[in-house]
């Protein structure tokens, strides 16, 4: 595991590019809307904002990107696995994580995220009861607690920000001005 102290205090982005895509029926990252890959709007607002992007998935067919691609450290843990895989791989502290069906994320959304990073373990947006752990900031200091479920068998990322030293930020105005602020794709329907 990479040293805490030894990490810069820019930010990496990390987008989450591990799951099955079942709903879909293909791998969401690949879906072209709006005449790019899912996964290009994602590392778009990325780049804008940091000094590194990772892709975190287990297959090379990501790496046409040019990006690193991590795989996962534990299998089949889901996005737990794939943060926690990315955060390991990352040289910075602060660690943007970004779901790569979530075309609409904002700079105003990241900014806050920034702004409230302090020394928390991660930043958790959070609206009208919903959290939103795949949009969020993470630091290199959840390492050891993620691990720790993750070999106990806790997946669900809910359960794990629980256990972190969480910090939720309340982002329901954002979402007053940019409604598909969250919105992901999960099947053809989404599509449309």
């Amino acid at each position: 595991m990479a040293e805490l102290e030894s990490a810069p205090n820019g930010i990496t982005g990390i987008v989450l590019a591990g799951g099955e895509s079942s709903r879909m029926g293909t791998d969401k990252s690949f879906v072209v809307y709006r005449g790019k890959y899912l996964i290009e709007h994602v590392i778009g607002v990325l780049q804008n904002h940091c000094e590194t992007v990772l892709i975190s998935a287990n297959s090379a067919r990501y790496s046409q990107f040019g990006l690193k691609t991590v795989p996962d450290r534990y299998k089949n843990c889901g996005p737990a696995g794939g943060i926690f895989s990315a955060l390991v791989e990352s040289e910075t502290v602060n660690n943007l994580v970004v779901g790569c069906d979530m075309p609409f994320i904002s700079p105003e959304l990241i900014a806050l995220l920034l702004e409230n990073a302090g020394n928390s373990d991660c930043v958790i947006p959070v609206h009208g009861g919903k959290t939103e752990p795949v949009v969020a900031l993470y630091r290199k200091s959840a390492l050891p607690e993620i691990e720790k479920c993750l070999v106990e068998g806790i997946f669900k990322l809910h359960r794990i920000i629980d256990l972190l030293d969480s910090k939720r930020i309340d982002v329901s105005t954002l979402l007053e001005k940019n409604p598909a602020l969250f919105r992901n794709f999960n099947s053809p329907d989404d599509l449309a």
